[in-house]
């Protein structure tokens, strides 16, 4: 169910950055629907927009396109700023000096959501696994649950399916974060994956990269939950940064309240229950940073009185995520392996970590976002199981000049193969592989330049693989 939309009905709203992405898509066709008049500008092309734009023939949308125009931030009730604009924007300088508001779709969403039964994920990495277990473990529970957010569809294409006491968890990234800081977002369960080195072309350095993944918890108050990784060096100092009670999850240690690892048993504690409720041999998601994910999720459940042979039952029965170490094709006896949500040195040397004593052809390569790769280099070059490197060139490839720096000074340079086409890449490191060796696209960086975005590489890689004869 969904509450009125009051207040938008002829009102004039500026969108910017329609995208490829479904975010702009879904808040077009909202306020569409909701009798706004629209103008959209993207400095995007006609052309290059040409999928979303088809989706909205049907809607009545003006549209500023391959530019912005001033007058669109002044001349207007309110500006929908998409997550990928940088909030420092000249446009939304103007905006803001002209007293316009700026919000986004998950401003929109939690303004008109009905349910304040909030779980949100955040995180460097894992928050998209994190998401999707904990949904499959409500779902499996039966509870009135739906999953949105940085998921690949529109918050607000979702908004009919809740009622006020629908559980919504929702993923969210540190941009939608920053979208609704005037709204003092306080989710009523918080979860923290882990913050890494990420996204340093957006932010001025980590420590405001970090300020704002821990958003997730600023307007939380004690009766809320908070889980948070224990192993994680930037996480763990939120128990000195907070006074609000904190779940945490670990591999490592035994901790409680929350979630930890016990030789081969994951176990749930709080005071003195305990319940040992699942052994790592029941999990059918390999490597360290899914087993982090398992007790992220794992403990959310807990908090919410599920039962451990439903969570149990859930993890079992999860059948992975899209884009993340899914595999896609076993050719010739040679697995090939989607990675292409690792866009951090970090995400790729966990993904290696997955598959121990296997000999790997990995494909690197992207779009530079000021990440340090020497560490990388250093990391790979010890790693004696990668039989070659498969590099991708483009003209907007700055990582992959960084990488290729990186690893030189560890690897031969035949261990290193550059190309600039994707196939010709799939192709080569087939070449090079044989009979229980894993070919691996984690690229390590960004994507785009060569593509739309990770998703469109990894449609790309997928394809690629499925057309081998």
């Amino acid at each position: 169910m969904i509450k009125n939309p009051e207040g938008l009905k002829n009102k004039r709203i500026t969108i910017m950055g329609l995208g490829l992405n479904q975010g702009g898509l879904g808040v077009a066709r909202f306020l569409a629907k909701a009798g706004a008049k629209i103008l959209v500008t993207d400095l995007k092309t006609e052309e290059e927009l040409g999928p979303s734009l088809k989706k909205l023939k049907n809607f009545d949308v003006e549209y500023i396109l391959g530019r912005h125009r001033e007058e669109d931030f002044i001349n207007t009730d309110m500006i929908i700023q998409n997550p990928a604009v940088p909030h420092n924007s000249k446009y939304l300088k103007i905006a803001r000096k002209h007293k316009i508001p700026i919000k986004t779709d998950l401003d929109l969403f939690l303004q008109l959501c009905t349910s304040k039964n909030i779980i949100a994920v955040a995180g460097t990495k894992g928050k998209s696994t994190v998401s999707q277990l904990i949904y499959h473990i409500f779902k499996e529970a039966q509870k009135d649950t739906i999953l949105a957010g940085n998921i690949g569809i529109s918050v607000l294409d979702i908004l009919e399916k809740i009622n006020p006491q629908t559980l919504v968890i929702l993923e969210i990234s540190t941009w939608q974060m920053e979208g609704i800081k005037d709204r003092k977002f306080r989710p009523q369960t918080g979860v923290l994956t882990n913050i890494l080195p990420d996204h340093l072309d957006r932010y001025s350095n980590y420590k405001e990269y970090a300020r704002s993944e821990k958003l997730i918890f600023k307007h939380q108050v004690p009766n809320d939950n908070l889980v948070v990784n224990y192993d994680n060096e930037e996480t763990n100092k939120i128990k000195k940064e907070t006074g609000l009670p904190i779940y945490w999850f670990s591999t490592k240690e035994k901790i409680e309240p929350g979630c930890y690892l016990e030789n081969d048993k994951l176990a749930f504690q709080s005071k003195e229950y305990k319940i040992n409720f699942a052994k790592i041999s029941d999990l059918p998601l390999s490597g360290t940073h899914n087993l982090e994910n398992v007790l992220a999720a794992s403990t959310v459940g807990f908090i919410h009185n599920i039962p451990g042979e439903i969570i149990l039952k859930a993890l079992k029965r999860f059948p992975g995520i899209p884009y993340r170490l899914e595999l896609i094709r076993e050719f010739r006896g040679i697995k090939f392996y989607n990675d292409t949500c690792a866009t951090t040195p970090e995400a790729t040397l966990v993904a290696l970590e997955s598959f121990p004593g296997q000999a790997i052809i990995l494909i690197l390569g992207g779009k530079d976002k000021k990440l340090n790769y020497e560490n990388f280099g250093t990391a790979i070059g010890q790693n004696k199981r990668i039989k070659k490197i498969i590099l991708l060139q483009h003209p907007d490839y700055d990582a992959s000049s960084k990488i290729f720096s990186a690893l030189k000074k560890h690897l031969d340079s035949e261990k290193i193969i550059q190309t600039s086409n994707l196939k010709i890449g799939v192709e080569v490191a087939l070449q090079q592989a044989k009979a229980d060796d894993l070919i691996l696209l984690s690229p390590a960086a960004a994507s785009f330049g060569m593509f739309i975005n990770e998703f469109d590489r990894g449609d790309q890689f997928n394809k690629i693989v499925r057309n081998l004869k």
